[in-house]
């Protein structure tokens, strides 16, 4: 196809008359394109049975088949292991810290410049050719020239640097990586909460594992005094209503038991929920009487108060978030500023016209945004103030609220200690009248509800004593837990359960004993160092901002 030119010297600029492409062509055109668009419509596709299946075996291969087996009795610490290896709320966080130190990777990177790099082939179907004409005769002044090849090979790697950019990226970098130490403290205060649940629940069952055993002889001797107690009153060997209300009684009993047993077996299921055990997996429990030894917490109210404040991990995380709204008052200034663009680029073109096919261009910009500037800027900084001001507010609230946390613990821990001496002594009681029931019927001095009931009074009275013990140990724990100690030690040597659980085992020990636990006058040397001038937790918090706390704070758990 020939290209017609007009050379022709007029006040008109020349014309190129287009190449005309012919109809049949056209049409094949518009239905390729018609069929390309009706192809990317989508539509929605149900999951197919396959899939379903390989679904559902994936998850399971998941969820249970990479766990260490339970090959003998479960203890508590072994127990607080597989909760941290396994179970699926620790195992979320930690993925969430995971993704974002892959964000904080990405945030870095957008430290550096630009570096773009572009090439390829450009053509045309005929020549670029053109003219010029005259600005004040309105005559062409240039016969239809060409200065570039139809058909060229084009390249060109360009750096730019933008430095408000930089600053910019620079606190945003800063802000992601107070963002990961957020995640991480949310994933310190998961493993709290778990092992708290974790000894709670594992108590509940080592005492249903006990009491099922005593559970199933009495459910026996019910079920034959009531064939006993029917049998009577068919036979109407005793009047009526006293007949009846035998029966009643023993009714009555066994409803008792069935709800214990009820309770009972589903404290089992609640642990290896957390544990991250198969449901109904059958294992037991280490007996042991550890559970009826009265921990010893060798820390005092103010160190638990001193040591919630350093430790909390809530506390921490409103921390960083005070310090990402500071960075954030940062941004918004750098953002009013004019920014400099610096940029130096390679370029190539295989134009056979050119006199150089290869050079470098540089060049310096100053770019700034005016409404950005006078408007939108000082708006911005006074928000990120805002925000900064709420979360310090916030921090000082929820100070305020670990502190009465510290005392609600301690006051609950020394109140579970006398229920438990209380429900001991009980149970003591308990057991006397059952020995002196069980010898009345031997001799026939009495009937056999009352020895079934007093058989159900020592039971009750003996999980009374264990949910007491339980209630204790978790109170020492939650003691604890108030103070942010963590449950496992800063290195330990290897990951699997046993090395796990001895660490825990090591680190619980270490509380009770205190060797563990930093005294005061390592943390606050200054007032050990003049015991007149020391400073109570209450006092640092209202020196910090009084008119910030606000009453009531909300409890936390």
């Amino acid at each position: 196809m020939a290209v017609q030119e007009n050379t022709k010297i007029s006040g008109a600029a020349p014309t190129t008359k287009p190449t005309q492409f012919p109809r049949s062509r056209r049409v094949v055109a518009l239905a390729v394109m018609s069929a390309a668009l009706s192809a990317c419509s989508v539509k929605p596709e149900r999951l197919t049975d396959a899939e379903q299946r390989a679904r559902v075996a994936d998850d399971l291969n998941i969820l249970f088949s990479q766990q260490e087996p339970i090959t003998g009795p479960l203890t508590l610490e072994e127990a607080m292991a597989r909760a941290i290896k396994y179970n699926l709320d620790n195992r979320l966080k930690a993925m969430e810290v995971a993704l974002t130190a892959r964000q904080l990777d990405v945030a870095n990177f957008d430290l550096l410049p630009n570096l773009v790099a572009q090439g390829g082939y450009e053509g045309r179907n005929n020549v670029p050719a053109s003219s010029s004409r005259s600005v004040r005769t309105g005559q062409q002044s240039l016969e239809p020239s060409q200065s570039q090849d139809r058909d060229r090979r084009v390249f060109d790697i360009t750096l730019t640097w933008n430095i408000l950019d930089f600053g910019v990226s620079y606190v945003r970098a800063k802000q992601a990586a107070d963002r990961q130490l957020i995640l991480e403290e949310r994933k310190r205060k998961v493993v709290h909460n778990i092992m708290q649940d974790v000894r709670s629940s594992y108590w509940a069952a080592l005492s249903a594992q006990r009491l099922l055993r005593r559970l199933d002889p009495l459910t026996e001797q019910v079920a034959t005094a009531l064939a006993s107690a029917r049998e009577i009153e068919q036979r109407r060997l005793q009047p009526p209503v006293e007949a009846l209300t035998y029966r009643r009684g023993l009714l009555d009993a066994m409803r008792q038991v069935q709800a214990l047993r009820r309770e009972l077996l589903a404290s089992k299921t609640q642990l290896a929920a957390l544990i991250g055990s198969r449901p109904g997996q059958d294992f037991t429990l280490a007996d042991s009487d550890e559970l009826y030894r009265e921990p010893a917490v060798r820390i005092t109210l103010d160190e638990v108060e001193r040591l919630a404040l350093l430790n909390r991990p809530e506390l921490a995380e409103e921390a960083y978030q005070t310090r990402i709204g500071s960075l954030e008052v940062k941004r918004a200034m750098l953002s009013m500023l004019p920014g400099i663009n610096l940029d130096i680029g390679h370029n190539y073109d295989s134009n056979s016209y050119l006199v150089n096919n290869n050079w470098l261009d540089y060049g310096a910009k100053v770019i700034g945004n005016l409404f950005t500037m006078f408007f939108n800027g000082p708006s911005q900084i006074k928000a990120a103030e805002a925000a900064k001001e709420v979360a310090h507010t916030r921090r000082l609230a929820l100070s305020m609220a670990v502190i009465s946390q510290a005392h609600i613990s301690w006051i609950t821990y020394r109140q579970a200690i006398a229920d438990y001496r209380t429900a001991k002594e009980l149970y003591e009681v308990e057991g006397a009248i059952l020995r002196e029931n069980r010898a009345a019927g031997a001799t026939g001095r009495s009937n056999d509800l009352e020895r079934i009931n007093s058989e159900i009074t020592a039971v009750l009275a003996e999980l009374r004593r264990d949910f007491a013990a339980a209630e204790m140990n978790n109170a020492a724990g939650r003691l604890f837990v108030t103070a942010g100690v963590d449950p496992l030690p800063a290195t330990v040597s290897s990951i699997d359960t046993k090395s796990l659980a001895a660490a825990i085992r090591e680190n619980m020990q270490g509380w009770e004993t205190g060797a563990t636990i930093p005294r005061l006058e390592l943390l606050f040397p200054s007032d050990a160092a003049d015991p007149k001038n020391a400073t109570t937790t209450r006092d640092l918090i209202s020196q910090a901002d009084k008119h910030a706390l606000t009453p009531g704070a909300t409890a936390l758990r």
